[in-house]
């Protein structure tokens, strides 16, 4: 059977079935021909649809490629932007991190000086408390030991038949004592008895002149009086002194130690002395200073103010305490030093009969010691 090709038509390619007739001759078509057709159909298909394909892609891929593009440099644009707002945040943060540590290190400070001030308060007022509960202590027991002074003095006058008189002169005499042995290069003097004015005058002496004058009286009495500090305040007008001290040891009510009563200082006789050197001190000063009366008066005003102050009081017993720990002080070095020569003087006995001993062997050996030389 022979293949029919038809002749070129107009009619577009179709495909046949297998024992199909042609429609369009009306010959039956061979089924490898069919075969061929249907596969030659099908690979123009593909063709079509690779070269369709390729065209999209050809007209797709630079669209893809652009938005890509665009879509890399958005994300990039916006990572940019998400990267500078967490730096910003960063930045932001860091800065609130620096002023939370200053700010954190400001309060530690305070909180620190704080306690510190708390803790310095605290010890001034312990320390304040304890040197006033000393000064307290040692203010009981001074008086305490002046009452029971007082009373032995009391109790001795008594037994010894002694006037009142006589113990005054007694504590005269002590009082002029004390003073010439402090003040050496000034002039005190006894006012005979008899004569008006006061028990000592105390005249002070500055480059070989006279600057000032004070004078003192000297009570020991049952009882005080206030005619004692109006009769020294008399004195101290006549004679033109500068101070007066009355050393006394009975006060009036509710006073004890210093005291100042009618422009005159009264003291206990513990007193006495270091009350005089702060007074000669300032008379000292204000000679050198030629100070006006009228400055010497007020300068008097507050130095008597300041000698009545408990202030004055708490040094005068802190400048006992020290010097009572000076004089044990001594004492043990005195102690220390008697030990040390006894047992230096232990040595050179000991060096000294060593020494004779030697001798002794040495001239016996050379034949001179004994009655003469041995053969």
């Amino acid at each position: 059977m022979s293949v029919f090709h038809p002749s070129p038509s107009p009619f577009k390619a179709h495909r046949h079935r297998a024992d199909d007739l042609c429609p369009l001759c009306e010959q039956p078509i061979a089924q490898d021909l069919v075969r061929r057709i249907e596969l030659r159909q099908q690979e123009q298909q593909r063709a079509s649809l690779a070269q369709a394909r390729a065209e999209a892609e050809a007209k797709v891929e630079p669209r893809i490629a652009a938005a890509l593009a665009e879509a890399n440099k958005a994300a990039e644009a916006a990572m940019l932007s998400k990267l500078a707002d967490f730096q910003a945040k960063l930045v932001v943060a860091e800065h609130a991190q620096i002023s939370a540590q200053k700010e954190i290190a400001a309060l530690k400070a305070a909180h620190d000086a704080a306690i510190e001030l708390r803790v310095e308060e605290r010890a001034a007022t312990l320390k304040e408390e304890r040197d006033a509960a000393v000064l307290a202590e040692r203010t009981r027991a001074f008086e305490e030991t002046q009452a029971l002074r007082q009373k032995l003095e009391d109790l001795t006058r008594k037994l010894e038949g002694k006037s009142a008189h006589e113990l005054g002169e007694g504590s005269e005499i002590d009082l002029f004592e004390q003073l010439r042995d402090a003040f050496q290069a000034d002039r005190i003097q006894r006012v005979p008895k008899g004569v008006n004015g006061a028990d000592v005058i105390h005249e002070v002496v500055h480059n070989g002149r006279i600057c000032g004058k004070i004078i003192y009286d000297a009570k020991n009495r049952d009882s005080w009086q206030n005619g004692f500090a109006t009769k020294l305040r008399a004195d101290k007008l006549s004679q033109s002194a500068d101070h007066a001290i009355l050393s006394s040891n009975k006060f009036p009510k509710d006073k004890s130690q210093i005291h100042t009563q009618d422009g005159v200082i009264v003291a206990n006789p513990a007193r006495v002395l270091v009350i005089a050197e702060i007074l000669r001190e300032q008379i000292v000063r204000m000679h050198a200073l030629r100070a006006s009366k009228e400055a010497r008066e007020e300068k008097t005003v507050a130095l008597y103010a300041f000698v009545t102050s408990d202030h004055f009081k708490q040094l005068v017993e802190q400048v006992e305490a020290q010097t009572g720990k000076m004089l044990e002080l001594d004492n043990k070095e005195q102690e220390a030093h008697r030990r040390v020569w006894d047992q230096r003087g232990k040595l050179i006995r000991t060096i000294q009969n060593a020494r004779a001993d030697l001798t002794f062997e040495v001239d016996r050996i050379i034949g001179t010691a004994g009655n003469g030389p041995q053969a």
